[in-house]
């Protein structure tokens, strides 16, 4: 039996993770599901009283606060966790905010907020690991999403719009990625209950065999896709089998 629990963390044993948003809810329990599975782990987020309290004087951990808003300082958090790993392996992009509120009412600051968290810094995260990434020719990436960016729901209008723009980033990103070992998918952890979203009632420790299986891809994985409890599921339609040429495609039937 030991034997058998040795080989299963053999296949994170030695790889740099990087996790953001990892203070509390599923960064947190991914990131300690790593710390069993003997990786090396490097995560950040704003509450840096919350990382000492559950990180401090644990092995092979690097964590730091990091405004993801701000690009030099993901730059900076990056530079530090290379330094000191040599490498990044798997990137999960988990940090992200929600408001709530009609869109008739809507803060456009705060939905300019939005998208710098749940967007614009994955962006710059992907821009400067992709860089090592690809000198290694390995890397798998999960951004967490939300079947809100599906579903719409009222007064989510800024949560689910940044969150869609995160599934069109990874589809579009898995085709540019197609010649490299990189993956690169999407997740929703479900309504599971966090600081975000307290209401909700399933526990965020459901969504981790869906982030072991994604870091863990074979080369020959899925990129690209949407997955939710490890099902993965179609929410965005191919149009490259139209043949925009044909006359009868635009006639009415």
């Amino acid at each position: 039996m030991d034997c058998l629990v040795n080989k299963k963390r053999k296949k994170f044993h030695d790889k740099v993770i990087v996790i953001t948003g990892a203070s509390s809810g599923l960064g947190l329990n991914i990131a300690k599901e790593f710390i069993k599975e003997n990786a090396k782990i490097s995560i950040c987020a704003r509450r840096l009283e919350k990382l000492k309290k559950n990180f401090k004087n644990k092995k092979n951990i690097f964590f730091q606060r990091v405004d993801i808003s701000n690009q030099k300082s993901i730059k900076k958090f990056l530079n530090k966790t290379v330094k000191k790993f040599g490498k990044i392996d798997i990137l999960i992009n988990n940090a992200g905010i929600a408001y709530n509120s009609k869109i008739e009412d809507i803060n456009l600051r705060k939905l300019k907020k939005s998208f710098e968290v749940n967007l614009f810094a994955p962006v710059v995260f992907l821009k400067e690991t992709l860089k090592v990434m690809k000198k290694n020719n390995y890397g798998r990436i999960i951004n967490v999403s939300s079947g809100g960016a599906v579903n719409c729901a009222e007064t989510f209008f800024s949560y689910s719009s940044s969150k869609a723009a995160l599934n069109t980033l990874t589809k579009t990103l898995s085709k540019e990625l197609k010649n490299y070992n990189i993956k690169i998918n999407t997740m929703s952890p479900g309504p599971c209950k966090t600081e975000m979203f307290p209401k909700n009632k399933l526990s965020t420790k459901l969504s981790i065999p869906t982030v072991k299986y994604l870091s863990s891809l074979s080369n020959n994985g899925p990129s690209g896709e949407f997955f939710w409890f490890m099902k993965k599921i179609n929410i965005i339609s191919d149009l490259s089998y139209i043949d925009w040429s044909n006359p009868n495609f635009f006639r009415r039937k």
